[in-house]
């Protein structure tokens, strides 16, 4: 199966540092507990360990305690090749995050950068789920269809699939993400299933669905052949059908379990080219 998708293959990723005002942030419905800033710091630590055991050179930007929310660069641009493009988030406070990494994008040498700068579209990277063939990208809060056209104009190599996240989830990768060329990891719930149903209707490719039962376990990095996915102490099923589904993949285990209080995770807090 793995054949057919033309998986990328990464040297590089970009992070930022915690804020200190992590607690701060954007918040999604129902997630109000405070999270320990010097943990989610020393997670983070282990995601850029993570990064680099699996042969990437790792870009570390400062962190930028009038933005609490910078840490999620991910929202902020998606790359492909020598092709960036540089986001709209949806919340007017995260805009400010854009510019600083746009310079980075520069300074890393990316040929082509193209940014949203039409005022009525939104699109944020937690939304968009790259298979190697197509994307999809989730019509959510977060991102609309307008977002969706301009990702399709800025990479019209690749079919754009819209998926709808109903509210209150935030981001399509609150319930999937691709765990290997072919194979989609997703929460096994009523998101979940209705996202995949959607997915199968609008792809003319075949995948493989690996079912998690617990909220955010789904969310996992795939690069250059490992996968980087939660430790057992936070996801004590869905580890075992990681462990098993996927046995013959190296995999690297890192912990969300502070960001996890502000509805974020893994993929979010980077982004690989």
């Amino acid at each position: 199966m793995a054949d057919i998708f033309n998986f990328p293959v990464y040297t590089r990723a970009v992070v930022r540092k915690i804020p200190s005002t992590l607690n701060d942030g954007v918040r999604m419905e129902g997630f109000d507990e405070i999270a320990d800033v010097d943990k989610a710091r020393e997670e983070q630590e282990c995601l850029i360990q993570g990064l680099k055991d699996a042969g990437l050179e790792v870009t570390i930007l400062p962190p930028e305690d009038s933005m609490p929310d910078c840490a999620y660069v991910e929202d902020c641009y998606i790359v492909l090749g020598n092709r960036a493009l540089v986001t709209r988030p949806a919340d007017a406070p995260r805009r400010l995050e854009v510019d600083s990494v746009e310079r980075c994008l520069r300074d890393l040498g990316l040929d082509i950068i193209h940014r949203i700068r039409d005022e009525g579209a939104t699109l944020e990277g937690g939304d968009v789920i790259f298979t190697g063939t197509e994307f999809f990208v989730g019509e959510s809060t977060q991102s609309n269809k307008a977002g969706h056209k301009i990702l399709a104009e800025t990479f019209p190599e690749y079919p754009v699939h819209s998926i709808y996240v109903p509210p209150p989830e935030v981001h399509l990768k609150g319930f999937a993400c691709m765990a290997a060329p072919g194979i989609l990891t997703l929460v096994d719930s009523e998101n979940g299933r209705n996202g995949w149903k959607e997915m199968c209707a609008k792809s003319n490719y075949k995948y493989e669905a690996l079912w998690l039962p617990e909220d955010c376990a789904e969310n996992c990095i795939y690069v250059n052949g490992t996968i980087i996915h939660g430790p057992e102490r936070q996801f004590p099923e869905s580890y075992k059908v990681f462990t098993k589904a996927l046995a013959n993949y190296p995999r690297i285990e890192v912990s969300t379990e502070e960001v996890y209080k502000l509805c974020a995770a893994l993929t979010c807090q980077c982004v690989l080219f």
